[in-house]
């Protein structure tokens, strides 16, 4: 079964908490137009929402099949050529769009980037590309590849709050534990919590999944 971060993770905008700027450029981006079209660039310290926002942006633009997810390390030259030939083709169903996440961007290649560098020049009209990288992650980067800045001047660049997500996170945890009969504290000792995992909503959830909130 899967875990509570799973099992609560937002499905929408309005679920999101924490990120509320991010949330606000991005419904801005999909009322003037959608959200196709374009590359995003996703930075921020883990169990934040990077992957959270990259997934309602995908589902913004294509249905459930036409979402692929991959792993940056993982992906070569011939790989991202093979994706570029998708991508000229529609998606169907409710939505005609398709969606690539690029998880944890940082481990992109060299040869790869320099590829992504012609690919994000031309994206087609109905698709959305969305990278994901920690604040670490980007930071390294940039110190290791003399490509790195044409790379994200390619992207629409979201970083995400690192700061005030402490109490946004606490009671939100605190809604989710109660949901689950997993709750018997205050919400300060949730505030304590977030504090204790450096402000990580999925590393809070996983411990309330384990109990420790229930004395």
């Amino acid at each position: 079964m899967p875990g509570l971060a799973e099992r609560y993770r937002p499905s929408s905008w309005d679920e999101v908490v924490g990120q509320e700027k991010v949330v606000a450029r991005l419904r801005a981006l999909s009322a003037r137009g959608g959200l196709a079209g374009r590359a995003y660039w996703l930075s921020g310290q883990s169990g934040t929402g990077k992957t959270t926002l990259a997934r309602l942006i995908a589902s913004d633009v294509a249905d459930e099949f036409f979402i692929t997810e991959v792993d940056a390390a993982s992906l070569t030259v011939a790989g991202l050529q093979e994706l570029e030939r998708e991508m000229s083709s529609y998606g169907w169903g409710g939505k005609t769009g398709r969606a690539y996440l690029v998880n944890e961007a940082h481990a992109l290649r060299k040869p790869v980037i320099r590829q992504l560098l012609v690919l994000l020049e031309r994206i087609p009209a109905h698709v959305a590309i969305v990278f994901t990288t920690t604040c670490e992650g980007q930071e390294s980067l940039f110190e290791d590849y003399e490509d790195a800045s044409p790379l994200l001047s390619r992207c629409l660049r979201l970083d995400l709050s690192r700061r005030d997500l402490a109490k946004p996170f606490a009671e939100r945890a605190k809604q989710i534990a109660e949901k689950e009969g997993l709750d018997g504290q205050p919400i300060e000792r949730y505030v304590k919590l977030a504090q204790l995992h450096r402000n990580n909503l999925r590393a809070m959830l996983q411990a309330i999944d384990s109990g420790e909130m229930l004395s």
